[in-house]
């Protein structure tokens, strides 16, 4: 069987405190109980690359990231910038960026190259004061920023020090959260919290964008309880995958046409499903449920795309963000 790592994020709580590891079986979907791998509060979300991971960390009432060398955690490294912690992480070679919802900034920090120099901000990109930045997506030289309280995605060039180079606007009230492109970044997808609808971009050149569709992610009208999260791809991009709180629901669609067309609705088998994600090798989908303090291991159809039955359940609480290890998938008979 093949063992592959995992490892959530938290909020901080008086039963969460930090960054947790767990292991999938992804031949059975079977889960392990989490375990703190790193005590970091308020580490909501977590990036993983190159073997070390990234996360929010809040201190002596200071705010900042931390990043983790998974062989050594002692080589550990921690930098305080911010007055409250950021919502999004995502790493680029040696550089980190932070999407902050609160004080509405992104914030861009590099990992020295010799390990005892630590992190150093490069950048502190200003949008406005609660602007709702809730992600930062790379493409190409660009950063695009989902600004929920704004309902617009702004742009920023690195290569113009990160100089603003547009932005796309969505209907009031829309809240643009999350976004994803496929793999050529000819297509892009991006799901709005308040209105609950799954957008798509063809994208042209020079961060160009055209919104080809807007349909919602639910199976009826929504309320005013539901709040769309998460928006994922499977590995062969036949199929999309958005979660949505207040419904408690994970939607489905198919990717194989011009436009996406949903496929299922389902349960996430608990309450306020924040981020989840596709185990490697597509046969299983992870799910992270706040409310309910679960891990929820769904069976996937491999050829149909939709979820399946429940496989394995753990507690683990207040976990909101997903992250597996693709260099440490062991084998074992």
């Amino acid at each position: 069987m093949s063992i592959i790592t995992g490892y959530a994020g938290t909020y901080e709580s008086a039963q969460s405190f930090g960054i947790y590891r767990f292991t999938v079986d992804a031949d059975t979907g079977a889960l392990t109980e989490p375990k703190l791998f790193y005590p970091a509060p308020n580490a909501k979300y977590v990036s993983l690359q190159n073997g070390k991971i990234a996360a929010p960390v809040e201190r002596n009432k200071r705010a900042g990231i931390c990043l983790v060398d998974l062989s050594a955690k002692e080589q550990a490294s921690e930098i305080f910038c911010e007055d409250q912690t950021s919502c999004y992480v995502t790493q680029d070679g040696l550089r980190i960026y932070t999407a902050n919802y609160h004080e509405g900034t992104v914030m861009v920090y590099e990992e020295q190259e010799a390990p005892d120099e630590g992190l150093r901000l490069v950048k502190r990109i200003s949008i406005a004061p609660a602007a709702g930045c809730h992600q930062v997506i790379l493409h190409e030289r660009y950063l695009l920023v989902p600004c929920l309280e704004l309902d617009t995605v702004r742009v920023f060039d690195s290569s113009r020090n990160y100089e603003p180079a547009g932005e796309l606007n969505f209907p009031a009230g829309s809240g643009p959260r999350h976004g994803i492109f496929n793999r050529d970044h000819t297509r892009f997808y991006l799901v709005t919290e308040r209105s609950n609808e799954l957008y798509t971009f063809r994208v042209e050149e020079n961060a160009g964008f055209h919104q080809l569709d807007s349909r919602s992610v639910l199976p009826e009208r929504g309320t005013n309880e539901d709040d769309t999260a998460a928006v994922r791809m499977s590995p062969d991009e036949r199929f999309l995958y958005v979660s949505t709180r207040g419904s408690d629901l994970l939607s489905v669609f198919s990717l194989e046409g011009e436009l996406p067309e949903a496929v299922q609705f389902v349960s996430c088998g608990g309450r306020h499903p924040r981020d989840f994600v596709i185990v490697p090798g597509g046969k299983y989908l992870l799910v992270a449920n706040r409310f309910s303090n679960n891990l929820i291991c769904f069976r996937l159809g491999v050829q149909t795309g939709r979820i399946k039955e429940i496989c394995d359940a753990v507690t683990l609480n207040e976990a909101v963000s997903l992250v597996f290890d693709p260099d440490h998938i062991s084998g074992t008979e």
